[in-house]
């Protein structure tokens, strides 16, 4: 089965695991920072892979990445981006700062977005994980400041993707008085979203 052929029901399905992700997400990110953090998942889209730096304004825009490999039942690969204003804004976020004071992307920056990333990486895994009752385990993950095009290019050359399509969670993280656009990407192969699909019961 490919992304491109789901059905409403089935695309309702991944959407409500990114919801529970979201929830689990909000909570671990409060604890880490000691403040309240909100996320939620305004949005899933189907894409091509190759229409993903399109999202940034082309593959030559400057994004963070966080990627992490998928293990267990179903393999595939994770991946976090946002344009690098974004990832800034996030970690002003969650030092509670004003949006606009960290200026530079250090390696104490990409640290944290890192951090976040992961947090919210494993709480999607964990969410569909026990929804569709099997084992999704997050690898080490690796972050990078890159070209959009180059990032992808380097997601799938090292998972050896076999899939085309990405399903994406467009995530939005609020504050106080401002919110944060991420974007997160579940890529799975053909037979591993089949399987997903028939264990939460809509293939």
């Amino acid at each position: 089965m490919r992304f491109d052929t789901l059905t409403e029901m089935q695309a309702d399905a991944l959407r409500e695991t990114g919801s529970i992700g979201a929830g689990h997400a909000a909570t671990a990110l409060s604890q880490l920072v000691g403040h309240a953090v909100s996320i939620d998942v305004p949005t899933l889209e189907v894409l091509g892979v190759g229409d993903v730096p399109d999202l940034f304004g082309g593959p030559e825009v400057l994004v963070v990445g966080v990627h992490v490999r998928v293990l267990g039942d179903i393999g595939g690969s994770m991946l976090f981006m946002a344009e690098r204003a974004s990832a800034l804004a996030l970690v002003d976020m969650m030092h509670a700062r004003p949006v606009g004071t960290a200026k530079a992307f250090s390696a104490d920056e990409e640290a944290l977005v890192s951090h976040v990333a992961s947090i919210l990486m494993a709480a999607y895994l964990a969410a569909v994980g026990r929804l569709a009752d099997v084992s999704l385990l997050p690898a080490r993950a690796s972050s990078t400041l890159d070209m959009a095009g180059a990032i992808m290019d380097a997601v799938t050359a090292d998972a050896a993707m076999r899939a085309d399509v990405a399903l994406l969670l467009k995530t939005r993280f609020y504050g106080s008085d401002t919110s944060v656009d991420s974007y997160l990407f579940f890529l799975l192969d053909p037979t591993g979203l089949g399987v997903l699909l028939g264990r939460l019961g809509v293939a």
